[in-house]
């Protein structure tokens, strides 16, 4: 018997203590606040996006070339031009608006819902539309008479207007303004086919002239 207990997993072993089980960590106050938000959003999803739907009227008055924010931001803007002339001026002072577009974020929202001017601005961010929304607006103010965003059946949207006998096209990724000699071969760019464009004064339905 003595001899068995020369073998050491034979001999009696001390007690191993039990671990007390842990208390869950508290999350973090931030990962909390999201959590709770996405909750609401999830609950109120279609009452939100019924009221955050735009008609045709409600998408051409999104575009204020004399809204106060637009009117901020193109005045820090023309800064660069003393005097600003149009006529010298707009397409240098086109591109610093797509440059300044192009520094915002663009963001997918969980929800259909449309930040205004000031809260792109205090949040340096904003969906496709709504940047672009932001650049027509801006290309308006600086005295652009045509310029429009369109929208396209792969969900993108650019700025397009005509300066001096040539066309322009502007994403929001931080790509350059893109020179054209015509409105079709700015059309044969987009990333998708255009479905429908608008500024503050039109709206043209692509769709319908199909």
């Amino acid at each position: 018997m003595s001899k068995l207990l020369d073998f050491p997993f034979l001999k009696k072993q001390p007690a191993q203590p039990v671990p007390e089980p842990k208390e869950p960590e508290p999350e973090n106050g931030d990962e909390l606040k999201l959590k709770l938000y996405r909750l609401v959003i999830d609950r109120y999803r279609e009452e939100i996006e019924a009221h955050e739907t735009k008609s045709v009227s409600d998408l051409k008055a999104l575009i204020l070339p004399r809204g106060e924010k637009i009117i901020e931001i193109r005045d820090s803007i023309l800064e660069s031009f003393r005097p600003y002339i149009y006529q010298e001026h707009f397409l240098p002072a086109a591109k610093m608006c797509q440059a300044f577009i192009s520094s915002f974020k663009t963001v997918q929202l969980p929800v259909s819902f449309w930040l205004d001017f000031a809260e792109m601005k205090q949040l340096m961010a904003g969906d496709e539309i709504e940047k672009s929304i932001l650049l027509c607006s801006l290309l308006r103010s600086i005295g652009s008479e045509n310029a429009k965003v369109i929208v396209t059946d792969a969900k993108s949207s650019y700025v397009a207007f005509e300066y001096v006998g040539k066309q322009y096209l502007a994403g929001h990724q931080g790509a350059e303004i893109s020179e054209f000699p015509g409105w079709q071969e700015c059309l044969g760019a987009i990333k998708g086919k255009a479905i429908y464009s608008f500024n503050d004064n039109e709206y043209e339905d692509f769709q319908e002239a199909d």
